[in-house]
């Protein structure tokens, strides 16, 4: 059946086609298995909590009839300033107008943030933690745009009133002359009942959600699956969640008819400006393929600190499957930990996930920085072998491996490297940082995570980021690490047609470069084109200078290493470091730009 929502429509609409339903919460209470939600253009202010599931073979299905078209928004528009002093404005509301839930009386965290936000033209505000600084603010030297940090706004309760009162610096403009926002309900689209399976998301614009930190305790997002399994979100616009864009939920409900688990997957989204993930899946579905998104400015205000913010967090990953995605100016692009095992990483493109460009290291805030400091990839608590294979790592901190079992695979990387090893850091290697693992034997090659054929290059840092990395470096020295790994896989190397030769060593077939010796420029260029790499790599890369990788138990049954980032085969045994197994690849496109 066919249920249509149009929110130019009357009240009293009954679904059809010629008499839609006004909102699309009221399809919602009444699609069943099979059903196709149609949602017309226009901008709905509701919480949509579904009501039932579907199935494997009929899935319910919700979309924009127009591309991104159909927008569920979490804000409401807001006047009736009152000028207080200079560029500072006041705005009381009754607790009654925010019915169940207050995000301006709820915490995010264990900080003074509150789960509310407030637009100014589309952009969110920065909360302080007392009057005094919306008075007289100054910058986050922290966030990747310092000079809209000093727009910054304060409440508090008036319990006499039964009323929050919120100050707001807005510089020189009048917010009831501007599009200003405050962000009233919780979530966008999350079932209130838990275990509903098989729902598709697609094509929507959904935003500015006052959810709290996604944790084990508390799973919600602009999208949230509350244990459900077998979802497909695809294509939709998820931005300004306070916390998380996408929250994949807890502990899976095993469904009734089999013994399945049915992933989720998360397919061709842009996912940006969100505080703390983009896609986070804590204690949730344990095998999510995410693939073709674009993940970009999650945390850049830095407003929200904590080691585990980036675009794509999992704990546990088992399973997981991260594909093709771009991922930029994030605080970190991938944090994977709690239990990690049999995950792929793959023909991904990150890049600017660090901080931003200009910041000076000193002995008061160097802890901060640290703090704040994210890399492409960190990985912790492997149980099992993590490939990471034919992605482009570009940023100032690439990879943070605070496990073993970890195989780089056909990577170009362009930042700093920091590994856990069975042997101390080296002051003579330029390429790694490595974590000291005690009692580790020397003999035991595969004690540690295992490198081949990928492109290092050692990246002339600016200044202050290299003072950084060398103090987060000897930070993570210092830390006790335990890992669990218990792996028989073991490598090897084709030598002719049919024939592997077994590796005895956990590096073979990776290419160095130095960019002061060897002026390596390596840059992306984006346009509507795409992404697309800017780079003279090829005046120093040789092709077919190491051999194919394979990796398994046993010769006979390993599994080779022979496409590349474009998903082309590498033919022959005789292969060329790094994701692209011919030069003349690197001009094409790395990332087509969605919508």
């Amino acid at each position: 059946m066919q249920i249509f929502v149009d929110i130019n429509a009357s009240e009293n609409g009954n679904g059809s086609q010629e008499f839609p339903f006004k909102y699309i919460q009221q399809a919602a209470d009444i699609a069943q298995p099979g059903d196709y939600v149609q949602v017309m253009p226009g901008e709905y202010h509701e919480e949509v909590h579904p009501q039932y599931s579907g199935t494997s073979d009929k899935p319910i299905i919700y979309a924009s009839a127009k591309q991104n078209r159909a927008i569920i928004t979490g804000a409401d528009r807001v006047t009736g300033w009152q000028h207080v002093a200079g560029p500072v404005w006041q705005l009381k509301l009754p607790n009654a107008e925010f019915g169940n839930y207050n995000p301006y009386n709820v915490l995010v965290d264990q900080t003074f943030n509150h789960a509310g936000e407030i637009f100014l033209n589309n952009k969110a505000m920065y909360e302080v933690d007392q009057l005094a600084k919306v008075e007289t603010p100054s910058e986050n030297k922290f966030s990747r745009d310092r000079k809209f940090t000093c727009y910054t706004w304060y409440t508090e309760q008036l319990p006499a009133e039964d009323s929050t009162v919120i100050y707001a610096n807005f510089q020189a403009q009048n917010p009831n002359d501007e599009h200003v926002e405050l962000t009233f309900r919780e979530t966008c689209f999350y079932p209130e009942k838990a275990g509903l399976n098989h729902l598709i998301l697609s094509g929507f614009t959904m935003t500015k959600a006052a959810c709290r930190w996604a944790s084990s305790q508390y799973n919600k997002g602009i999208i949230g699956t509350n244990r459900g399994q077998g979802w497909k979100i695809a294509k939709c616009d998820i931005s300004h969640a306070k916390c998380s864009g996408i929250s994949l939920g807890r502990n899976i409900i095993p469904t009734i008819d089999d013994d399945k688990v049915y992933p989720h997957r998360i397919k061709n989204n842009t996912i940006h400006d969100c505080g703390q993930t983009g896609i986070i899946g804590v204690e949730g579905n344990p095998s999510p393929i995410i693939e073709h998104n674009s993940i970009y400015n999650i945390n850049v205000r830095q407003n929200l600190v904590s080691d585990d913010v980036s675009a794509i967090n999992l704990s546990p990953a088992i399973g997981a499957k991260i594909l093709r995605n771009c991922i930029h100016d994030c605080t970190r692009g991938i944090w994977l930990g709690g239990k990690v095992e049999d995950t792929q990483i793959s023909r991904n493109v990150f890049y600017n996930n660090s901080l931003p460009d200009s910041f000076e290291v000193t002995n008061e805030n160097r802890e901060d920085l640290v703090a704040a400091l994210g890399e492409d990839i960190e990985i912790k608590d492997s149980m099992g072998v993590i490939l990471i294979d034919n992605n482009f790592l570009l940023s100032d901190y690439a990879l943070k491996l605070e496990s073993k079992g970890v195989l780089l695979v056909h990577n170009l990387i362009n930042g700093s490297v920091e590994w856990l090893s069975n042997t101390n850091v080296a002051e003579n290697d330029p390429y790694y940082h490595r974590l000291y693992q005690q009692n580790a034997p020397e003999s035991a090659p595969y004690d540690s995570s295992c490198f081949y054929n990928n492109v290092f290059i050692r990246k002339n840092l600016r200044s202050e980021m290299a003072k950084l990395i060398a103090f987060a470096h000897k930070q993570a020295s210092e830390q006790p690490i335990d890992n669990h790994i218990s792996d028989d896989n073991a490598a090897y190397v084709g030598l002719a047609s049919g024939q592997r030769s077994y590796i005895p060593a956990n590096k073979a077939g990776n290419i160095f470069m130095n960019d002061e010796q060897e002026d390596v420029k390596v840059a992306i260029d984006s346009s509507e084109d795409g992404v697309f790499l800017n780079s003279n790599i090829c005046d120093y890369l040789n092709e077919d200078t190491s051999r194919v990788i394979a990796v398994g138990v046993t010769p006979e049954t390993a599994r080779d290493f022979d496409t590349d980032f474009l998903g082309k085969h590498r033919e022959g045994i005789s292969v060329t470091a790094g994701p692209f197994d011919t030069k003349e690849e690197y001009s094409q496109r790395l990332f087509r730009l969605l919508f």
